[in-house]
């Protein structure tokens, strides 16, 4: 449906430029013009000829927040879900060396979300993403963990991650295509993991 009105958009409410709804969905603004063409999507003319989408219907289309908003949820699961706590190598953990990789991961899940939603050069992120994985990766090798129980946290953490993603509503236009990118992002994150992690133990 397309509308006329003011140079922001009519009635109240937030609404976004072509590039910003774009990001908040996922997806290519190529995709969004085509879905707002094809009237699949809410779309406002300003009087200069340039699409403004309301945020709050593309948090209908998307089923809520975008993907950054989604992983804070994760970011507090991370300080206290009571898996880590049932770990057997929990105990021999200081809660000092603890905050250390609680703060990492929250920088992890920032990054992953900006990759996700193309918010900055994703080569950038990468580098950012593998920097805390080598920083993780010397950590729990100092933890004195196997190599076996290094993996099986990051595992934990990427599983989480998915989890979120893939969560209703199933189908949305940007989730197969985030799940995918997370799996892309995660893998690096493992391989300078496990690269640090090996370094730091002399393997």
């Amino acid at each position: 449906m397309v509308s006329k009105g003011s140079e922001r958009g009519p009635g109240p409410g937030r609404w976004l430029t072509l590039g910003e709804a774009a990001r908040l969905l996922g997806v290519d603004e190529t995709t969004l013009r085509s879905w707002a063409d094809a009237g699949k999507v809410r779309v406002f003319r300003t009087p200069g000829g340039h699409r403004r989408f309301h945020e709050a219907d593309l948090l209908t289309l998307t089923g809520g927040p975008g993907v950054s908003s989604r992983l804070e949820d994760l970011r507090g699961r991370l300080s206290v879900h009571a898996w880590l706590a049932s770990r057997p190598w929990y105990a021999r953990v200081g809660p000092e060396a603890l905050v250390h990789a609680r703060a990492e991961c929250a920088r992890l899940v920032a990054d992953l979300g900006a990759y996700l939603e193309g918010r900055e050069d994703r080569t950038a992120l990468l580098n950012r993403g593998r920097a805390s994985g080598a920083a993780l990766g010397r950590q729990v090798a100092r933890w004195a963990l196997t190599p076996a129980e290094a993996t099986e946290i990051f595992l934990y953490f990427k599983q989480t991650v998915t989890n979120l993603l893939a969560s209703p509503p199933v189908g949305a236009p940007h989730q197969v295509e985030a799940i995918r990118d997370a799996d892309v992002f995660l893998g690096e994150v493992l391989r300078a993991m496990m690269d640090a992690y090996g370094e730091d133990r002399g393997e």
